[in-house]
């Protein structure tokens, strides 16, 4: 047996322990200042690379990380495994099903955020080509700058919309899924650029041919697959040890597609996505599951590839402020105006449509991933590669507040003012959701005049989109119509809980069945984020579910919207 030198494990284990310690702490001071944690463990790397410690302590960072042959694979095969699992928690994202039922403001908006940052992108090489002195295709090059240009970052959206407590409006939805149309057909595109670089022909018969092939191994990876991993998911999940058997599954065949997509010349990242899309699509994964296995990736193996960036990249040297800008620019042009025509063909506000571009101008990890390939199969170089990592923490810092911005509006009415005597039902009777729902709704009928039965049916179409379980015990199922003229809030209490498969598992007590104008987007997203800030207050929740009745529960609602008004 080979086996490790006793100066090589002590290199490893101390690079890893450098490693993951600055990328947590950097991640963690980032999340406290209200900013993405990927920045920090990205600013982790560079802390530990070439562009500080190298300079600083050039001996230590050498003895470090400027290590052996057999040292440096042990971590790039942990990194590999780091980039090959977010491209699987990325994929347990995209709900297909999702995409599907929301109608052609998702299409419109998905594709024209693809199509007009993708040419964006793709004119840039030919016109500016002193810009990439150090790439030689100029047709791989523009195809590869029109792709980093068109694809997001869904987890940075998720994230950016639960801190702004839009993750469950219809807003939040529709950013949701458009992400998820520009994510699968960018990840398409880059396989296809992959395979090309691998083969070196990129006429366009073989473009088209390579993208065929793909797209129809797609197909079969998300209609026989994903039929077979529903089959198998409640078999799974009531056999064997939980959340183990659950996590080891997923995890199993997310590996295993990696590998046939890599032997069939198609990158193994194409697979790892490919597997989360197919597995996170099914109805039998639970909330709580995704959860874990977001907690267990994003803590361990994603750190290590976003730290390694830095590690191989030295900013002081590499550094083109002329690239780098003009990136950032397209980056947030070419999706602000994707966004703006795509709301125009479908028939939306021009202000509700700007928060969407801004929101989808996140590039995250995904960037950076794509970044990295497409460094190391050399269709960019150093300072290209440097350009496209800066863009992406740029774009993902101002994201969210470039939404929080755009997306102010006058002060509604309070949700102590919207819920009365009438819209209070003090225990709820209901077990499960659809009996919650449709005891919800019939209190809900006697405020708005509707028929009971078209309540529930409206309400459980939009539940059957994603789930609104918010978390902590607190669920908001809800509906717009045309056929009221203001936001109508029931809430409703329960003793033992409802499953509405939240995030953290845990079962719904306090449930609020919300109702706005179909023409008020606005209102939805007030009601819904008064709820999750009042009641992320443990201490009112505790008083909202100890009260005795109506009188007692309002004045819980009072207090915690008079400490919200202090300034």
């Amino acid at each position: 047996m080979n086996q490790f030198s006793s100066h090589e494990i002590v290199v490893i284990f101390t690079a890893l322990a450098l490693m993951l310690g600055a990328a947590k702490a950097f991640g963690e001071l980032f999340r406290r200042l209200h900013m993405p944690q990927v920045v920090g463990e990205l600013l982790a790397g560079f802390v530990l690379g070439p562009t500080v410690m190298g300079r600083l302590v050039p001996g230590f960072y050498s003895w470090v990380f400027a290590t052996g042959a057999r040292d440096s694979l042990v971590i790039q095969g942990l990194v590999l495994l780091g980039v090959v699992f977010l491209l699987l928690i990325a994929g347990l994202e995209v709900d297909l099903s999702s995409v599907l039922r929301q109608g052609r403001s998702v299409m419109w908006i998905g594709a024209c955020t693809i199509v007009i940052p993708f040419f964006a992108g793709a004119i840039l090489p030919p016109l500016l080509p002193g810009l990439f002195a150090e790439s030689t295709d100029t047709l791989v090059l523009s195809l590869f700058i029109g792709t980093a240009l068109a694809i997001t970052a869904l987890p940075v959206i998720v994230k950016i919309l639960l801190d702004l407590k839009l993750f469950h409006s219809d807003f939040g939805m529709l950013v949701l899924a458009a992400a998820m149309v520009n994510d699968f057909t960018g990840w398409l595109f880059f396989s296809v650029i992959i395979q090309i670089t691998q083969t070196g022909s990129a006429n366009l018969p073989a473009i088209l041919a390579t993208l065929g092939l793909t797209a129809g191994f797609a197909v079969v990876i998300l209609t026989v697959l994903r039929s077979i991993i529903n089959l198998a998911l409640p078999w799974i999940q009531t056999r064997m040890e939980w959340p183990g058997g659950v996590i080891v599954f997923i995890i199993t065949i997310g590996l295993i597609l990696s590998a046939l997509t890599e032997a069939l010349g198609v990158h193994a990242i194409f697979g790892a996505f490919l597997a989360g899309v197919a597995i996170g699509d099914s109805p039998h994964l639970r909330g709580h599951s995704r959860e874990i296995i977001h907690q267990f990736i994003n803590n361990i193996f994603a750190p290590l590839f976003f730290v390694s960036i830095g590690l191989g990249l030295d900013l002081a040297a590499d550094f083109n402020p002329l690239l780098t800008l003009a990136l950032i620019a397209l980056a947030f042009a070419g999706k602000m105006l994707g966004a703006l025509a795509g709301g125009a063909l479908s028939g939306m506000r021009f202000r509700d449509t700007l928060p969407v571009g801004s929101a989808m101008s996140a590039r995250g990890a995904m960037e950076v991933i794509i970044a990295s390939f497409a460094r190391h199969y050399g269709v960019i170089g150093d300072k290209t590669y440097a350009a496209i990592v800066i863009m992406a923490m740029a774009t993902t810092l101002a994201a969210g507040p470039l939404v929080r911005f755009l997306m102010k509006r006058p002060k509604g009415l309070s949700l102590a003012d919207l819920i009365d005597r009438r819209s209070f039902v003090s225990w709820l009777s209901s077990r499960d959701v659809n009996e919650c729902i449709a005891e919800l709704s019939g209190a809900a009928a006697l405020r708005t005049g509707l028929e009971a039965a078209d309540i529930t049916r409206m309400v459980m179409e939009r539940e059957a989109l994603m789930s609104t379980g918010l978390g902590e015990s607190i669920a908001v199922p809800h509906a717009r119509t045309d056929a009221i003229e203001r936001p109508v809030v029931i809430a409703g209490r329960s003793r033992e809980g409802i499953d509405f498969n939240a995030p953290d598992g845990l079962p719904a007590q306090l449930i609020f069945l919300i109702l706005t104008p179909a023409a008020d987007q606005d209102g939805q997203i007030q009601v819904l984020a008064q709820i999750s800030t009042i009641f992320s207050d443990e201490r009112v929740k505790r008083l909202a579910l100890q009260a005795k009745g109506y009188i007692e529960f309002n004045a819980a609602l009072q207090q915690a919207g008079a400490k919200d008004k202090k300034p």
